[in-house]
């Protein structure tokens, strides 16, 4: 920030550059450009002005300048003698408005805090005020906007100045506290209690052809020990790609027809609910257990005959996609929902499912997304959780490679081996077509190479600009092998089974998040056969960059690749991704969205330390008082913030 006098105001034309301003501090000078001519910049410098500008100096030989700076009178209180707030603007970021709105924007909030801070009450409880030595609130908010003069500035753009740490802490706990405030909410309804006998786990191993992992008959052993109770469970199983989550889902059903009730399993798209059908009758059927198939592709005839099953009773577990929630379906007995993939559903969709239940129906929600531990508090804070962490007995880990682009010949011949043993190859690309301001092959570009490169083989094109029943349909011909070679974008994401997979091919691998890559090349090695994944990343990679930010990059793309070659561990790398990539790559940026986090930062490893202690109080405070009847404020806080978003009117 400068103290300068005003020399001179000029138009000019220097490309987008409409106006010069002279400036000088004692024999130094200092030109200010800004792309406009408007008549305020001429008012504001007046010859003989003091005035005061910030932003960053170039420097060209002799001449220094500053392009678009903010601009302030030097006798403005709401910056001398403080450290001033930068606040980030959307939408037109012309001088015009970056400075003035910038200026405003301080002026007003520093109104703000003058005439109504003093009214604002204190809400957090005294005792964790004390245990975590914070600020009060009034201090807090004042000192966030407007920090003292001699505060560091290091510790401020770090967020861990105290009246900071008292904002951040605030946000997660009241997070934390709807969180804990839904999930005892959701204990006081009543649900269906299911008995099984003690062997129930041996008993149902028994009858598969393959052993449980331990992490699996544990998640069933907590799964079990939630539905003998008169409360709902609300568990999530976590599983890494290809862990065997669904057997875990397919035991929990078989619990629950054992006692006469009806389970519901809620698949994301149709090609998911026909391969959860497909899973579930191989293993439920052979035990008399009637499974049937509700998709939105079922003709009229036979959608009627599906729901006269479901009213009956006749059909025990029923797996659907959004067909399961229509209005006309009613369920005889229905005692467990099954969601999976529990980010690709609203609120309403799953709270429409659940209330087809004469009982607060039992709910088991399934992802293969590895999510790390401070994450999962974040947004699953309301869910018990089963961790899945081991790959069933014979399954091997896939084999990931990292190549250049300029190095796909041995590549090309371990897939002409595979493919001359019958197998079949995905290859993903990012984009689906050339973007203006990135250098990227398409799917459709890449899809001509492939052709070119396997001619005598069958390559299928699938992108999400496709209609829906034409994706389908090109997915079930790959997986009933009709084509040799998928190229796609990355819409096969999520659950896709071909046992006869064994390559997966990501081109631009540099462009996908970490948790994503490892997603996909999950697709492959899930039948008997060993899985290979290649990572293409550009050729110019490999190239050392003479400016040091750009070296710096490239060396951190290339460690970022290389985690998915030294480990298979998706919990592992999905820690690594939210280093790098931050949260919402990991779950969404719908789910993130539904933090309502301003402040905290759950990409700050304080913050997530912060994170667990907040949750830590709101958990013992909801057990003492679990309406908030001696907090109301707090509650009236919660609600505003959560209500809707976290449904807490309607749970009980």
């Amino acid at each position: 920030l400068f103290e300068l006098e005003v020399v001179e105001v000029k138009k000019i034309k220097r490309g987008k550059l409409k106006t010069q301003v002279v400036l000088k501090q004692g024999n130094q000078f200092l030109n200010a450009f800004f792309v406009h001519d408007k008549p305020f910049l001429f008012t504001f410098f007046r010859k003989g002005k003091k005035v005061l500008i910030y932003g960053k100096v170039n420097v060209f030989g002799k001449e220094k300048s500053i392009v678009q700076p903010e601009i302030f009178n030097h006798f403005d209180k709401t910056i001398h003698d403080r450290i001033l707030p930068v606040y980030s603007l959307r939408g037109d970021t012309s001088v015009k408005t970056t400075s003035q709105t910038i200026n405003h924007l301080r002026r007003g909030i520093l109104k703000i805090i003058e005439k109504y801070l003093p009214y604002y009450p204190e809400y957090l409880p005294e005792d964790i005020k004390k245990r975590y030595k914070l600020p009060d609130i009034q201090e807090s908010i004042k000192k966030f906007h407007f920090p003292p003069y001699e505060e560091n500035i290091d510790v401020l753009n770090d967020f861990e100045a105290r009246y900071q740490l008292r904002l951040i802490f605030d946000e997660l706990f009241i997070l934390e506290l709807a969180q804990a405030y839904r999930k005892k909410k959701l204990q006081q309804n009543p649900a269906p209690e299911i008995h099984v006998s003690e062997n129930f786990i041996q008993d149902f191993e028994k009858s598969l052809p393959f052993s449980l992992t331990n992490a699996q008959k544990k998640a069933i052993k907590d799964i079990i020990q939630d539905i003998s109770k008169p409360v709902p469970m609300n568990r999530m199983v976590q599983g890494d790609v290809g862990s065997g989550k669904t057997m875990v889902a397919i035991a929990a059903s078989y619990a629950i027809a054992l006692n006469n009730k009806q389970t519901a399993v809620m698949a994301p798209t149709e090609i998911l609910a026909q391969q959860h059908y497909k899973n579930f009758k191989n293993i439920l059927e052979p035990k008399g257990i009637n499974v049937i198939l509700l998709t939105g592709s079922l003709s009229s005839k036979e959608k009627k005959e599906a729901y006269k099953k479901i009213e009956t009773g006749e059909a025990q577990v029923v797996i659907g996609t959004h067909a399961l929630i229509q209005d006309e379906l009613i369920f005889n007995d229905l005692a467990l929902v099954i969601v999976d993939e529990q980010h690709r559903f609203g609120v309403v969709q799953r709270k429409a499912l659940i209330e087809k239940s004469h009982k607060v129906p039992h709910v088991l929600v399934m992802t293969a997304t590895p999510i790390p531990r401070t994450l999962t508090l974040a947004i699953f804070g309301d869910l018990d959780v089963s961790i899945i962490n081991e790959l069933p007995a014979g399954r091997k880990p896939v084999k990931t490679v990292l190549l250049y682009d300029d190095e796909r010949e041995g590549m090309y011949k371990k897939i002409r081996e595979e493919l001359e043993k019958g197998r079949q190859v995905f290859v993903v690309y990012p984009l689906i077509e050339e973007s203006e301001k990135m250098d990227l092959k398409s799917a459709e570009e890449g899809f001509k190479q492939w052709q070119k490169a396997f001619p005598d083989k069958k390559v299928v094109l699938l992108h999400g600009k496709m209609p829906q029943e034409e994706k389908d349909k090109i997915m079930n011909d790959f997986k009933e092998g009709k084509a040799d070679i998928l190229v796609s974008t990355t819409v096969i994401e999520v659950g896709v089974d071909v046992p006869n997979a064994s390559v997966m091919v990501i081109e631009e691998a540099h462009r996908f998040g970490l948790s994503q890559i490892h997603q996909l090349r999950g697709r492959v090695g899930r039948g008997q056969y060993e899985g290979f994944c290649f990572l293409i990343a550009p050729a110019k990679l490999k190239k050392k960059q003479e400016d040091n930010e750009a070296e710096k990059r490239r060396i951190q793309t290339i460690e970022r690749l290389k985690i998915l070659v030294r480990t298979n561990n998706g919990f592992e790398i999905a820690e690594e991704d939210l280093k790098i990539r931050g949260s919402g790559d990991i779950i969404g940026t719908a789910q993130s969205g539904k933090f309502n986090l301003y402040i905290a930062d759950l990409e700050r490893p304080k913050d997530r330390i912060i994170l667990e202690y907040a949750k830590k109080e709101a958990d013992e405070l909801i057990e003492k008082d679990p309406e908030l009847k001696k907090h109301p404020l707090l509650r009236e806080i919660m609600f505003d913030r959560y209500a809707h978003k976290l449904d807490l009117v309607n749970i009980a």
